[in-house]
């Protein structure tokens, strides 16, 4: 009889130990690796800019390969519908078919006056001293959002933040606030997809 007591507090013990459920450090932990597996993957993004004076909104479809290399195609406004942004990392190709217009630059030249990238951020991320992370509830929804200082594209604002939606930790959307904590751009990701890989050549220029 005891060795049968004891067999059961031991099962009990063991169930327990194994339904114990995920702690906020395990959530953490798994948005982590999330990003830091990222390899490439596709999204279609609504960019919004917020200034004083007006907020420009932009929607393109978007595939990039880490660390550089990217291609996007301009969905809105309609004046620039179509119009294509391809880097291989060492250059930039910007073409327009509809005016007939193309011309290249060197990637640097053009580093802060494209939208933010997930692999920026996680650049920030990991090698900022000050960075914050906590979890979000809404609408019975579990976000992960992880803040840093914008280090690799001042321009954009002063601190940025991302959210991810748990458990698969796919990106939502990615915040850059300015000096006075305000917006100052908002990604939203859509369609995200983190399993696509791009086919030979893709990121020709």
């Amino acid at each position: 009889m005891k060795a049968f007591r004891f067999a059961l507090i031991l099962g009990l013990a063991l169930c327990l130990t194994g339904c114990k459920g995920r702690t906020p450090e395990d959530t953490f932990i798994a948005a982590q690796q999330a990003l830091v597996s990222l390899e490439s993957y596709s999204a279609t993004l609504t960019y919004r800019v917020m200034d004083d004076e007006e907020t420009r909104e932009y929607r393109f479809n978007q595939w990039v390969s880490m660390p550089h290399s990217f291609k996007i195609i301009l969905i809105t406004p309609d004046n620039l519908a179509g119009k294509i942004i391809v880097s291989n990392g060492k250059e930039i190709l910007i073409e327009h078919s509809k005016v007939e217009d193309s011309i290249k630059f060197n990637v640097k030249s053009l580093e802060q006056q494209r939208p933010l990238f997930i692999g920026d951020f996680l650049n920030s991320y990991l090698l900022s001293e000050e960075v914050g992370k906590r979890i979000h509830m809404e609408e019975d929804v579990e976000y992960v959002i992880l803040t840093c200082p914008a280090m690799d594209n001042k321009a954009l604002g002063n601190s940025q933040e991302l959210w991810l939606r748990a458990p698969k930790m796919t990106p939502v959307k990615l915040i850059n606030y300015n000096a006075d904590e305000d917006i100052s751009s908002l990604i939203l990701f859509e369609e995200f997809d983190r399993s696509w890989k791009p086919e030979e050549n893709f990121f020709d220029l």
